[in-house]
């Protein structure tokens, strides 16, 4: 895979392509050896396209499919192929009326969207004016699609990756993958547990991807039909749930705050918050899941000491004799929390993100979080250091999951 543009080497833009490429190759059932990024010079992307041909049989390159002099893709394929550019009329008229639809003046440099190596396919925009290349040669297939990610993506999902799924099926027939989300347990204690299950070559095979939080499970089974590949899988994760037990929350694309909204949803119960630290960050997070209205009632941010006492009750000479990053603080605003919001279940954090502290006496990474129900408010102290980013990623999916296990009745400790 090959993305091209200087702009993404001097970091103006976040290379995403990238990533969401390399994803959805895989899942297609493809396996991506190599990754390059390059400018916008011709010498350099040939250099990378040779580098690419002598791994791989199939090589995706994203951006340098504009109008413009530094857009080098079709200029790269050609030369590459030895293939001339030539002008596809089609395209061309199509690229006209765009323009004339739209009340924009259509220029000379232009045309260049509409050219193509000798032999190429061109691939419909249906999101901008730079069509795509499909091109066969020698053995070797070239997709070359835009960089902006809503026109790549889009080309991706309606042309390319069906198509490639299509040959992934007849030559190698089914590879089928899913993800196991792991909690309150290490990655190496994971690899620990799962030894036998990891070994190379093993068909499931299963790899894992730590993350503030969590742990990914990544399972490919292969074998000559779907079905087949499937019991792998379903053989495959029964065994690790035996092993690692509650640790498995979710499966597939389910994240933490999904978890959690399926399990207030299934148990009929609603959820408030009240952050400090987070500065509403796990609010945020569950309000990202579809349907969330259905379990969450309601999201505080109470940074100062007065907030924290107007609006949860807390008492002032609770604030001054323990600090706000204390247990019975964070006790306070849980038990006030769950009471003026009417909720089943009350989230309460409270801790110090850093880079540096106001209280000497507690370092940078304390933590309070406390789960507050009918039955009473359980407080957990941690401390992780780490940048202010980290922290409150960290102190939310802890949050989020010490909620999860209490609506589940399963040990919080």
């Amino acid at each position: 895979m090959l993305t091209v543009g200087t702009e993404l080497l001097r970091g103006r833009i976040v290379n995403t392509n990238s990533a969401w490429i390399s994803q959805r190759l895989t899942q297609t059932g493809l396996d991506v050896v190599y990754q390059a990024t390059v400018g916008d010079d011709l010498t350099d992307i040939l250099d990378a396209l040779r580098y690419a041909v002598a791994r791989a049989r199939l090589v995706v390159m994203t951006g340098g499919l504009g109008p413009t002099n530094d857009d080098l893709a079709r200029e790269s394929l050609s030369e590459m192929t030895g293939r001339p550019l030539e002008l596809d009329e089609a395209a061309a008229e199509h690229l006209k009326a765009f323009f004339a639809h739209r009340g924009f003046s259509f220029t000379g440099n232009n045309l260049k969207q509409a050219s193509r190596p000798v032999g190429a396919e061109l691939l419909e925009n249906t999101c901008g004016t730079a069509p795509g290349l499909w091109l066969e040669h020698e053995g070797v297939t070239y997709v070359a699609v835009p960089g902006p990610p809503s026109e790549m993506r889009a080309m991706m999902e309606a042309f390319v990756l069906p198509r490639l799924a299509e040959r992934m099926a007849e030559v190698a027939g089914q590879r089928q993958i899913r993800h196991l989300h792991l909690c309150d347990l290490g990655e190496s204690a994971a690899a620990q547990a799962l030894a036998d299950l990891m070994d190379l070559g093993a068909n499931p095979s299963v790899a894992s991807y730590a993350s503030p939080g969590e742990v990914v499970l990544e399972l490919t089974a292969r074998a000559p039909a779907e079905a087949e590949a499937v019991e792998l899988l379903d053989q495959t994760e029964a065994e690790i749930r035996r092993r690692l037990g509650t640790a498995v929350y979710a499966v597939g694309e389910e994240n933490m705050e999904a978890a959690l909204g399926r399990a207030l949803r299934e148990a009929g119960r609603k959820l408030a918050t009240a952050e400090s630290c987070t500065g509403g960050l796990i609010a945020s997070r569950i309000t990202d899941v579809p349907g969330a209205s259905a379990y969450f009632v309601e999201g505080l941010v109470t940074y100062s000491y007065e907030a924290k006492t107007a609006l949860l009750g807390v008492p002032e000479e609770l604030l001054e004799a323990h600090g706000a990053v204390s247990e019975p603080v964070v006790r306070a605003m849980a038990k006030g929390c769950l009471e003026r919001s009417g909720a089943d279940y009350a989230i309460a954090v409270t801790g110090i993100a850093g880079p540096a502290s106001d209280n000497t006496s507690k370092p940078v990474g304390l933590v309070f979080i406390a789960i507050a129900d009918a039955q009473g408010v359980e407080v957990v102290e941690q401390t992780w250091p780490g940048t202010r980013s980290q922290f409150r990623t960290r102190v939310s999916q802890f949050a989020l999951n010490l909620a999860r296990k209490r609506v589940l009745g399963l040990p919080t400790g």
